[in-house]
């Protein structure tokens, strides 16, 4: 938009000149309308260049993430460049709930900067963290969309979605790498919970909070997408429904590969193919360093591991599973063909013998810890075969990572395989 404010103070100077050279001599009293005349140049030069400089920072601040924007999580200390689709700044007001309220550009578009299909300026931020500002739109979905979600119902968006609920953790973080945070009205109250969130930090101020119960506060919200888990009671779903709501709901993955696909799922969903892809893309990146650094262990070498908690322990068909097979260790209780989450007794416990167990680093009862349940199994006679325990291998890692439902399931291969063979991550 600068170039319109240079171009009209541009002309104004020039025909400032021009009467300067029509005055001839110079008489006192043409003197003094000359120099009444050079003032009011002077002023509109000025006024002219503190428009154009104050134009050049807003425009300029549309293109800059704000300070919380690109999510970020640490890893033993170190931060991680997850793709963000965050792009604060960018012209799009909020109205208090997250939702609309996109600032015109004067030429009948949005001032919003978006990845939305059909949108032009989009702010893309690259596997390494970096933005890039492309005037291309993003390869997303043709709108109208129609879809068929995980439990088998049909529904057709007309554009791209800018009032979305989220109502799963897993969906929350997603969204946050997707979509402008403007197109988010509401998320669950798990996203501010620094001890199960990825992103926490970022997520203050976003949206409103609410749960799958919470029928008439999210009708108040008026949503033009609700996303939910297969997990979700058919009731509520109806209701919204009924309220001309649309409900979509996907199938909680159990695996990182299925993981994928509910990102691409998701992001087809919102209009957001490319940015979707460009965080699969980062997936495997990250999984494909870690392989790269275990591929120095022999078949004899690898650890084996469990995990052991409140709510019991991860066999064969979970995320557990597949992170810690992805992380070079061999799960004890899969390799017993458990499937699920099954509860582990002590007797089980020195049968299975583990080299590694891994305690949760956050609890559902308040009163447990890390420290409380480690020093529950260090301290239990019985156990002090285990090798886990002799060795001193009772370990725990971010839980956001190792519990996520979303992209940052990765980071906790990474986590785990960087506690179970440090020497290979030095």
């Amino acid at each position: 938009m600068s170039y319109r404010i240079n171009e009209k103070c541009n002309t104004k100077n020039e025909s400032f000149k021009n009467k300067k050279n029509l005055t001839g001599g110079y008489t006192l009293k043409r003197g003094f309308v000359l120099l009444m005349a050079v003032m009011m140049l002077l002023s509109v030069i000025t006024g002219c260049s503190g428009r154009n400089q104050a134009e050049r920072v807003n425009e300029n601040s549309s293109l800059q993430p704000d300070a919380g924007s690109g999510a970020s999580s640490a890893v033993n200390g170190s931060v991680s460049d997850v793709p963000s689709a965050d792009t604060d700044g960018s012209g799009a007001a909020s109205d208090g709930s997250g939702g609309s309220g996109a600032a015109s550009d004067g030429s009948g578009g949005s001032g919003a900067v978006s990845d939305e299909a059909g949108g032009s300026g989009a702010v893309s931020d690259g596997p390494d963290g970096s933005q890039t500002f492309s005037d291309e739109p993003d390869a997303s979905s043709e709108f109208p969309l129609t879809v068929t979600d995980a439990n088998g119902d049909t529904m057709t968006l007309e554009s791209p979605p800018q009032r979305i609920i989220s109502l799963t953790l897993g969906s929350d973080e997603i969204l946050f790498s997707l979509v402008d945070k403007s197109r988010i009205v509401s998320m669950t109250r798990y996203a501010d919970d620094e001890g199960i969130s990825n992103i926490a930090a970022e997520a203050k101020g976003v949206g409103a909070r609410t749960t799958m119960d919470m029928i008439e506060n999210i009708i108040a919200l008026a949503p033009d997408l609700v996303i939910l888990d297969t997990w979700a009671d058919v009731n509520y779903i109806k209701q919204l429904r009924d309220s001309g709501i649309t409900v979509y709901a996907f199938r909680t993955p159990n695996n990182i590969d299925e993981q994928k696909m509910v990102i691409a799922e998701l992001a087809h969903l919102v209009g957001a193919d490319g940015k979707g892809q460009e965080i699969i893309n980062w997936m495997d990146e990250k999984l494909k360093a870690v392989e790269d650094k275990l591929s120095a262990l022999k078949p004899g070498q690898k650890l084996t591991v469990m995990d052991y908690g409140e709510l019991g322990s991860s066999g064969k068909g979970t995320n557990f599973d597949d992170i810690v097979t992805r992380a070079g260790l061999i799960n004890v209780i899969s390799r017993a063909g458990i499937e699920g989450w099954p509860m582990i007794s002590k007797e089980k416990i020195i049968e299975f013998n583990p080299d590694i167990i891994i305690l949760p680093s956050w609890y559902y009862d308040a009163n447990n810890s890390f420290e409380s349940m480690r020093d529950s199994l260090v301290n239990d006679p019985s156990l002090q075969t285990v090798s886990a325990i002799k060795n001193g291998r009772i370990i725990s890692v971010p839980n956001p990572h190792i519990s996520a439902i979303s992209q940052y399931v990765v980071l906790a291969v990474e986590d785990v395989a960087t506690a179970a063979y440090p020497g290979l991550f030095e």
